[in-house]
C-alpha cells in the first residue's frame, strides 16, 4: 500500500492552533472591514462559520481575544532588514529610505488602524492597556535600537530621546490619520503618492540632523593622514 499521498493526521495541539489562528485572522478582518464594536464572540464565531461556545473553547472573552490579536498584530512587523538601510550610505539616502519603508510596511498598513481601533475601543479595560503598555515596551526598544544603529551619527546626541520621539510621533501621527479621512480631497485607495511631501520633509530632518553631527569632513580626512612634515 501506498502511504506517500495520505496526508499525515494533525495532533490536537496542531488544530486547536490553527483554529486559534483562524479567529484571530477573521477578527482582524471584521475590525478591518467593519468596526471593533461589530466584533463581538458571537459575530466572531459566525464570520469564522464556529459556534460561539467554540470560539469561547479557545479566548473565553473579548478582552483575552483583543489581547492576542494585539500581539499578532506585533509579531507581523517586518524583518529588520526591510525597514533599517545600511549605515555605509550617505545620510540623505539612508533617511529617506528608511521613512519610505517605514511608512509602506508599517504605518500605511491596515494592521496598524486595527491595532489603534482595538487601544481607542479598550481604553476601560485595565488587563488590555497593561498589554497594550507592554507591547508598546518592547516594540519602543526594537525601533530605537534600530534607529540608532542605522543613524549612528545621532546616537550620542544629547536630545537622542526626544528626537526618536519626534520622528516616530510624526509617522504614526500620519498613518493615524487614515481613521479620519477627508472624503472631499483624500485620494483615491492606494495612492502611495499622497504622504511623500510629508516623509520628505521628515527625511530631509533627519539627514541633516545626521550631518550637522557628523565631523568636518576636512577633519576626518586630516586624522587619517596624520600631521605634516
Amino acid at each position: 500500500m501506498n502511504t506517500r499521498n495520505i496526508p499525515e493526521r494533525r495532533s490536537h495541539a496542531e488544530r486547536s492552533a490553527a483554529t486559534r489562528q483562524h479567529l484571530i485572522a477573521t477578527a482582524i478582518d471584521v475590525i478591518q472591514h467593519r468596526s471593533l464594536e461589530e466584533m463581538s464572540i458571537h459575530e466572531l464565531a459566525r464570520s469564522a462559520g464556529m459556534t460561539s461556545g467554540a470560539v469561547q473553547h479557545h479566548f473565553e472573552s473579548k478582552a483575552v481575544l483583543m489581547m492576542r490579536v494585539l500581539s499578532e498584530l506585533v509579531e507581523q512587523r517586518v524583518e529588520a532588514g526591510q525597514l533599517w538601510p545600511a549605515r555605509t550610505l550617505p545620510a540623505a539616502q539612508r533617511a529617506t529610505l528608511f521613512v519610505q519603508a517605514a511608512w509602506d510596511l508599517i504605518y500605511a498598513q491596515p494592521r496598524f488602524i486595527v491595532a489603534w481601533n482595538i487601544y481607542l475601543g479598550c481604553r476601560n479595560q485595565s488587563a488590555v492597556l497593561e498589554h497594550i503598555a507592554q507591547l508598546r515596551q518592547q516594540i519602543n526598544a526594537q525601533m530605537r535600537d534600530g534607529f540608532f544603529d542605522a543613524f549612528p551619527e545621532l546616537a550620542t546626541a544629547p536630545d537622542r530621546a526626544a528626537f526618536l520621539g519626534l520622528v516616530f510621533s510624526t509617522l504614526r501621527g500620519m498613518g493615524l490619520l487614515q481613521l479620519f479621512p477627508d472624503t472631499a480631497t483624500a485620494p483615491a485607495a492606494g495612492d502611495s503618492a499622497a504622504p511623500q511631501a510629508q516623509l520628505q520633509c521628515l527625511a530631509g530632518l533627519i539627514a541633516s540632523r545626521c550631518e550637522a553631527a557628523a565631523p568636518p569632513r576636512a577633519a576626518r580626512h586630516g586624522a587619517r593622514r596624520g600631521p605634516k612634515t
